[in-house]
């Protein structure tokens, strides 16, 4: 009949349904990549894998809605048989016939139900290993996240330390900029043999300028050292907190500071060819004689200003990389969620690259600055053996050293009646 034609088809509808091989396969690569999972691809497999729950918790929501359907239909049926009654002989062969197909729609709606439960129960199996190792896998990168946003508020008191004493070291590099200039002056004018001159041996006569200038220097060295060691303290802080990450977090990360640099990243410092000027500066005034030594006295303290120029070029790049480690903890800080993940972590990475770079540039600045104090306590030395009390045996001196002809011996006596006038 019509009727049995439409309950055949719509049988054979819901057991088109009824295959959930496919969404078994689905559920079953969202746990292989779950079980998988690193920083990189947590996010993916995350919202793959609760996509996948979701979808699938529809699929079993319809075929829940099924089973429901065939419970239905058997207690239709049920009551139409537990209604059974003979009205008469006649319709008894008729009757028979309907309750048997009534008994046998039962049995099938009933084969239906339990054959639809075992799918739903098979896929439900799935669902629950999937959510548990999502909740396992991305609860750990959750976790871990939190742990490296405890190591990296570690990291700010040493990054603003870091910060003042660049600010400071910087301060004392234009200081020693200014002094060294004054100095290379008065021994410029010294040689001059002019009006100024007996000014400048005054300011010279008792080394406390030059003293001065190797004590700002010096200051500057020991500021240097322990801004590196904050900026050091930092990058372990940092590499202290990644390596205690567990492998789901750290899969996938090369080292930090090379996961860490930037295509704009300043090239490495290199004094090398600053520190050997100073070592030919403070060979030569260590060599010199009464009168090159004023000479090679006021080169070398050029070479000093020059010097402390390129120490504060280098202070003040080690300061901003000081700025963008801030910058870099206070990005950390900001909003949090597992789309995010990836890059809090690579901010860590660029917090060491940032701090390396740093120690490197004052590093640098370190050694340049020890050769610059090498060149002026050399200067001082050799000055103190200069005559600066008299200054007419000073210029006789200065006369003996350089007065390679009639003219220059001229030129240097009428230097001299001017000291004795």
């Amino acid at each position: 009949s019509s009727s049995e034609e439409e309950e055949d088809d719509e049988d054979d509808d819901r057991l088109r349904r009824l295959d959930v091989g496919d969404d078994v396969m689905e559920l079953r690569e969202c746990l292989t990549a779950v079980r998988e999972v690193n920083l990189f691809t947590a996010m993916d497999a995350g919202v793959r894998a609760f996509d996948g729950l979701t979808a699938k918790g529809d699929v079993c929501k319809e075929m829940f809605r099924s089973i429901r359907d065939f419970a239905v239909d058997i207690v239709s049926v049920s009551d139409a048989v537990r209604g059974f009654e003979i009205s008469d002989v006649g319709s008894l062969a008729r009757n028979v016939k309907d309750l048997v197909k009534d008994m046998w729609r039962c049995l099938k709606l009933s084969g239906l139900m339990r054959r639809f439960a075992q799918q739903v129960g098979r896929l439900i199996k799935w669902m629950i290993d999937l959510f548990a190792e999502a909740s396992s896998k991305l609860g750990a990168v959750w976790s871990a996240l939190a742990y490296a946003k405890e190591c990296m508020v570690d990291c700010v008191e040493h990054v603003l330390e870091a910060m003042r004493l660049c600010d400071e070291a910087r301060d004392k590099s234009e200081t020693l900029v200014s002094t060294s200039g004054e100095i290379k002056d008065h021994l410029e004018n010294v040689l001059k043999v002019n009006k100024t001159s007996l000014s400048s041996i005054r300011d010279l006569m008792d080394g406390s300028e030059i003293g001065l200038a190797i004590e700002i220097a010096s200051t500057i060295d020991d500021t240097i050292k322990e801004a590196v060691q904050k900026v050091i303290a930092m990058i372990q802080r940092v590499r202290e907190g990644f390596e205690n990450l567990p492998d789901v977090i750290r899969d996938g990360i090369p080292d930090l500071g090379v996961a860490g640099t930037r295509d704009g990243d300043p090239d490495a410092a290199d004094v090398e060819g600053d520190v050997a000027d100073m070592d030919k500066c403070r060979g030569d005034i260590e060599e010199a004689n009464v009168m090159s030594t004023l000479r090679a006295s006021a080169d070398g303290f050029s070479g000093v200003k020059d010097k402390a120029g390129i120490c504060k070029d280098m202070i003040t790049s080690s300061r901003a990389f000081a700025e963008d480690c801030q910058g870099t903890i206070e990005s950390f800080m900001g909003v949090w969620d597992l789309r995010s993940a990836q890059d809090k972590i690579l901010e860590m990475c660029r917090l060491v690259r940032l701090g390396e770079m740093m120690q490197q540039f004052a590093e640098q600045v370190d050694a340049l600055v020890v050769a610059v104090v090498a060149v002026m306590k050399a200067a001082k030395n050799k000055i103190k053996r200069v005559n600066l009390a008299d200054p007419g045996k000073l210029i006789s001196s200065i006369a003996s050293g350089v007065a390679d002809n009639v003219d220059e011996i001229k030129d240097l006596g009428k230097k001299l009646k001017f000291w004795k006038n």
